[in-house]
């Protein structure tokens, strides 16, 4: 490439950089222009933080954020929900634990195959237990989970609320021969 037709595309690129940096940046100025001047406050102490249970506590609205949470953010149906022989989730038997996808039995990595129920809570969990596992990603045995579940880092309102609904789910059956950690 000859000096003159590189010094014609930098003067290009570097016009395109002012004219993208400028609009760029004036968006960043507007952006900033409408955020509140004072923090928002955030529940960090524990008495602060919304209990479990009780009057006017709005858990209907919680359960119906857990809901969301596990369907659309977290997606736990993917693993936890069975699926029949076209690979489709089986409703009626919806978070009762089911086969990861995508892992052939080639794989020699140490992935969980087989996803344990999460509806009404794993086996032996408690609502804290659940709640601090979405919270610190440990399980109550102070442990990571095995892959493909990820260690979630989750807010205490979006754990509350995920335990909230998985404790909702209680009254279906369980799936047989899953247990353990999510």
């Amino acid at each position: 490439m000859s000096p003159r037709w590189s010094r014609r595309v930098g003067l290009v690129v570097a016009t395109l950089g002012l004219l993208c940096g400028r609009t760029c940046f004036g968006q960043d100025e507007e952006f900033l222009r409408q955020l509140p001047e004072e923090p928002m406050e955030t529940a960090t102490s524990e008495k602060e933080r919304p209990s479990e249970k009780g009057p006017g506590d709005r858990t209907g609205e919680r359960i119906q954020h857990g809901k969301y949470l596990v369907e659309a953010v977290a997606l736990c149906s993917e693993c936890h929900t069975p699926r029949n022989e076209r690979g489709e989730l089986l409703r009626d038997k919806w978070l009762q634990g089911g086969l990861v996808p995508g892992l052939g039995t080639e794989s020699t990595v140490s992935l969980v195959r087989e996803a344990p129920p999460i509806a009404g809570l794993p086996e032996g969990w408690s609502q804290s237990d659940m709640v601090q596992f979405l919270e610190t990603g440990m399980t109550p045995a102070g442990k990571y989970p095995r892959l493909p579940m990820p260690p979630y880092r989750m807010s205490h309102a979006d754990a509350l609320a995920i335990t909230l609904y998985l404790e909702g789910l209680k009254s279906k059956q369980a799936a047989p021969g899953a247990g353990g950690q999510p």
